[in-house]
């Protein structure tokens, strides 16, 4: 039972528990009474057991079973009674002992989501921003487009940047052999980064059915820890060679692109183009908003909550460089440079719940199947395969449904936002 609640600062309270000697006493029969009808003790016959002799066989096991029942059921009851709303495991200030016959008081602190106090969210002026998509930018899209419908051909003329090479490497470090690095009909694209700059250097000029020889030279600070630091010698076979083909800008293009033809697949890509960017302008204004936000609410943030965001900040981190084929930097210096981040994060969350639970904005299954929808198109997936890739990658569609949920209310707050045009514009 809740006996007491102090206030130790804004999100932190220290909460008081008691639990009725009566309701150890239960739990402690409870658990005696199945050990009487599960135990074979020599000299006693099952379910006759003195309680004396159990005691002194298990009784420091029982106590720490009563405890890890009775403990966090009472606290819940406790955090539930109080109106709390945690948002770290409860830290037990002292380890609570049981005396036979009397009441067990504990006490926890807990850190709890704050109030951001009065919500100001109304008159936020924001300075327009404007785009515009230049010709260069259209044809660098169409010739991206181009690109990716390239086809390889066979041939039998020595290889060229871009060309493709079918090749087997066999790969050594120091005169062994090393299956990891060692590849078979392996498709390598002539200047592609998927190797270094020596391995392509090496097969320009080439023909099929020649070999050559290659040594690579990999920084100690390389994340693959196989190559990290080492010269591997590779022995490469070209069994095959392809050039590519582009296939020509005309009207057959784009009806394969799903225009009748060239002019319109152009008029596709920039409004493609002016849409994305009108996007990212729309994520700028969202942007603008949670710093307005910020600076108008002055509240403490619970430090468990700073931390964690502070924790994932860092594992984004990691994540990126280690795809760029970067060096990770120390935890530690990641932790300085986050500190301010995660902070404006975490008060970034809690504003935008407290206005979504004041304006009662809610995210819908609809809602939620509409995104999922647009993910997988965008990624040419099934939206089951987007679900599941959020149940292995989040452990739930939680996270989904959080980030939609802060965008709805970012958009209800940009639509009440006044949007302020340059003078002279």
């Amino acid at each position: 039972m809740l006996e007491k609640v102090e206030e130790i600062s804004p999100v932190t309270r220290k909460l008081t528990i008691n639990i009725p000697a009566d309701v150890i006493k239960s739990e402690f029969d409870t658990v005696y009474n199945n050990l009487r009808a599960t135990t074979n003790i020599p000299g006693f016959r099952p379910g006759k057991v003195p309680q004396a002799i159990l005691i002194k066989r298990f009784g420091k096991n029982v106590e720490a079973q009563v405890l890890e029942k009775i403990i966090p059921e009472f606290y819940m009851k406790a955090v539930k009674e109080a109106k709390l709303e945690p948002v770290n495991y409860p830290d037990i200030n002292e380890q609570p002992e049981l005396k036979p016959g009397e009441p067990l008081l504990f006490t926890v602190t807990i850190e709890i989501k704050p109030e951001p106090g009065d919500l100001n969210y109304e008159g936020i002026v924001l300075k327009e921003k404007t785009h515009s998509v230049e010709d260069d930018e259209v044809e660098k899209s169409i010739k991206f487009l181009q690109e990716s419908k390239a086809l390889y051909s066979v041939t039998e003329d020595e290889l060229k940047e871009e060309d493709m090479a079918i090749v087997d490497s066999e790969a050594s470090i120091n005169g062994e052999a090393k299956e990891e690095l060692t590849y078979k009909e392996f498709p390598f694209v002539i200047g592609s980064d998927s190797m270094p700059k020596e391995f392509s250097d090496a097969l320009v000029g080439r023909k099929k059915g020649e070999s050559v020889e290659v040594t690579l030279k990999f920084e100690d600070d390389n994340p693959n820890k196989t190559v990290a630091g080492q010269e591997i010698l590779c022995k490469v076979s070209i069994t095959e060679t392809k050039k590519k083909n582009i296939p020509p800008l005309d009207d057959e293009f784009a009806k394969e692109a799903g225009c009748d033809n060239m002019d319109e697949l152009r008029k596709n890509v920039r409004d493609k183009i002016s849409e994305k960017k009108e996007d990212q302008i729309n994520l700028e204004y969202k942007k603008n908003i949670l710093d307005e936000l910020i600076k108008r609410h002055d509240f403490d943030v619970p430090a468990s909550m700073v931390q964690g965001e502070i924790e994932s900040l860092i594992d984004q981190e990691k994540q990126n460089v280690m795809r760029k084929g970067e060096k990770v930097r120390p935890d530690d210096e990641l932790r300085k440079e986050f500190e301010t981040k995660a902070r404006e994060n975490v008060k970034s969350v809690i504003l935008l719940e407290a206005i979504g639970k004041k304006e009662k904005i809610e995210v819908s299954d609809d809602d939620i199947k509409k995104a999922i929808g647009e993910i997988a198109a965008r990624n040419n997936l099934k939206p089951e395969e987007v679900t599941k890739l959020y149940a292995v990658r989040e452990g739930s569609m939680d996270a989904l449904k959080s980030r939609l949920f802060a965008d709805k209310v970012l958009e209800f707050i940009l639509e009440k936002t006044t949007i302020q045009k340059e003078s002279g514009v």
